[in-house]
């Protein structure tokens, strides 16, 4: 059959509010698959090397996947891709939801947005038609009330809206950009859309997609959504439908890999016996992104400071970075830190990272209450930590310092404290120590967006033994695992799979739409190398910008501090080791010993002839 997508991509110039549609090669999929490496493409094809992320000739450019909005179950994600402010690094960012859905039906395979308002502007995309709408009375409202204000005026419930709060109106190198509650995380493509003077984008489409009737692709859709309601896993009223990511907590406590007090240590005690049942106590009801069996968000209600508060979470990652790590255990003052950054539109990670460092530069006497603007930020503090968020979403006093990310905070503050500043090429890092997970250490220092452990987790290898089984202790084979990862994840983000329908779906499934849809019979090394290929283009892109393995590394902390408790007591990431480890992975990815790709790899990939 032919291949899912339009061939239609959407030019928006927000400086002379030009609309532009252009047709591209549908054979073109065959190399990029969509989403995640359609971004790639279209971003190392247009955007000219060292331009400034927050400039206006940055673009912004949403993506579908070939299986987006199908009735292949847990295909909502939608990528975003653009430079980061933060880092200076090619970023992709995914969201699920119901942006997807409408997002494909409008009839575009995506969207650049480049340029500057001159005003505060949002657009409407129905279908190809764009509308520049004024933005002003949305200045300074928060995610949910911007996008609960542009469906009333648009009067149409089902159009979905992705929009930035106040952090990213402010060009808060924190920002996120939020649709539905879900949110394009990490790397401050919030302050992108600020820099452009764009609140947000409303899409709503109404054309059908023809796969979605054919029979053989329904027959598919209907074996793997059985597949994910029969696995232990993931069928309904089983341990990730009930308790999605926050079964995570426990089992990065138990290995002693929960970064507590700004990864002073591994564990956090005070949290055992109270999560996740804390949480679920308060949950209302399950939340489901478009045709997904497994329903892992939760809607909670809680009580703070006398108001009521219904929020969508916290997930695993915001309860390690604004909980252990900031050493608060309380389940509503959780809630309530995680809303906050919903609704300012920050990284909750990021947040909870440059907040937890600023505590242990308070803790250490580097700071007082004097340089945080009277702030007493000790541990646990969670109503400081309240103040200091909206000090960061508006750049006010200290919060201008911390908005521009811990690695700019740090050599600012100096002292020592750039030793302890938990970022990777400028991104804070996830909730998952890898002084107890080697393979962990090498795909933080190697992930194209920053530190970033979902560009192939090895959580479910080196801890969780669902698939394999391998020593975390050990260096050995772990550059292969994370090479392999890094074939794997790419192709996921460009298909617009959730990664948690991996708990029940291999790459035979994933393979078997892919084929289908593409009157192709490729083999899953086949459909790696394409995996691979999106891997090189996004290393390519952070090459030319002048990355290279001088910044392929770890915070010194992972490198000199053992970790002083929990079940990987003792442990660190040894320099020699680390340095073995990446020589192997650069071998494997064909790049040469500075971490560049070589011109065989390019060739063999076929990456010159895309460019």
């Amino acid at each position: 059959m032919d291949v899912p997508f339009f061939g239609k991509i959407a030019w928006l110039d927000l400086t002379t509010e030009k609309v532009t549609i252009e047709s591209i090669d549908k054979g073109i999929y065959t190399k990029i698959i969509g989403g995640k490496g359609l971004g790639a493409y279209l971003l190392l094809r247009n955007l000219a090397p060292g331009t400034d992320a927050l400039s206006p000739d940055n673009l912004i450019i949403i993506a579908n996947g070939p299986l987006t909005g199908s009735i292949f179950p847990s295909s909502s994600r939608v990528e975003l891709v653009t430079k980061s402010p933060l880092t200076g690094t090619f970023l992709d960012s995914n969201a699920g939801g119901y942006l997807g859905r409408e997002l494909k039906a409008t009839g575009l395979d995506a969207i650049i947005i480049s340029g500057q308002a001159s005003k505060p502007t949002y657009l409407y995309i129905k279908n190809s038609t764009v509308e520049f709408r004024e933005a002003e009375h949305l200045t300074g409202l928060g995610t949910t009330f911007t996008e609960k204000k542009i469906k009333e005026e648009l009067q149409d419930e089902r159009s979905q809206v992705i929009s930035i709060g106040p952090a990213g109106e402010n060009m808060v190198l924190l920002a996120n950009v939020t649709t539905g509650k879900r949110h394009f995380g990490r790397g401050g493509a919030g302050a992108v859309m600020g820099s452009k003077n764009l609140k947000a984008v409303a899409v709503r489409g109404t054309n059908a997609l023809p796969w979605n009737e054919d029979p053989g692709f329904k027959e598919i859709g209907q074996t793997v959504t059985r597949m994910i309601r029969e696995n232990p896993l993931t069928a309904k009223g089983k341990v990730f439908p009930t308790m999605g990511t926050l079964l995570t907590i426990d089992v990065a406590n138990y290995f002693g890999v929960f970064p507590t007090r700004n990864w002073q240590k591994g564990t956090f005690p005070e949290m055992e016996g109270k999560w996740p049942d804390d949480f679920t106590d308060r949950k209302i009801k399950q939340l489901s992104c478009n045709r997904c069996p497994i329903s892992c968000k939760r809607l909670v209600k809680t009580v703070k400071d006398g108001e009521e508060l219904l929020h969508d979470g916290p997930e695993y990652e915001s309860i390690y970075a604004l909980g252990a790590n900031c050493g608060i255990h309380d389940a509503d003052t959780l809630i309530m830190l995680d809303n906050l950054c919903t609704e300012y539109g920050l990284d909750s990670i990021s947040t909870g990272v440059v907040i937890s460092f600023i505590m242990e530069c308070y803790e250490k006497g580097i700071v007082n209450g004097q340089d945080l603007d009277g702030l007493q930020l000790a541990f646990g503090n969670g109503g400081e930590m309240a103040r200091l968020i909206e000090k960061i979403a508006h750049r006010d006093g200290i919060g201008e310092l911390l908005g521009r990310g811990v690695r700019q905070a740090s050599r600012e503050i100096g002292e020592g404290s750039t030793s302890f500043a938990m970022a990777v090429k400028g991104l804070e890092l996830p909730g998952y120590d890898p002084r107890g997970m080697k393979a962990m250490a090498l795909l933080y220092a190697t992930a194209d967006r920053g530190g970033c452990h979902v560009r192939g987790s090895t959580l479910r290898s080196e801890l969780m033994a669902l698939r394999e089984k391998v020593d975390r202790f050990s260096y050995d084979g772990k550059a292969e695992i994370v090479a392999h990862l890094h074939s794997e994840y790419p192709l996921m983000n460009s298909f617009s799979i959730c990664l948690f329908a991996n708990f029940a779906l291999t790459f035979t499934e994933y393979g078997q739409a892919f084929n289908y849809l593409y009157s192709r019979d490729w083999s899953l090394d086949e459909l790696r190398e394409s995996g691979t290929r999106i891997w090189n283009m996004t290393r390519l892109f952070n090459c030319r910008e002048g990355f290279n393995r001088d910044h392929d590394t770890l915070p010194d902390r992972l490198f000199n501090d053992p970790l002083p408790d929990g079940s990987a007591k003792g442990s660190v990431v040894h320099r020699e080791q680390f340095g073995q480890m990446l020589d192997q992975y650069y071998q494997i990815q064909g790049w040469d010993e500075n971490g560049m790709p070589r011109e065989e790899t390019l060739k063999k990939l076929g990456i010159n002839e895309l460019l």
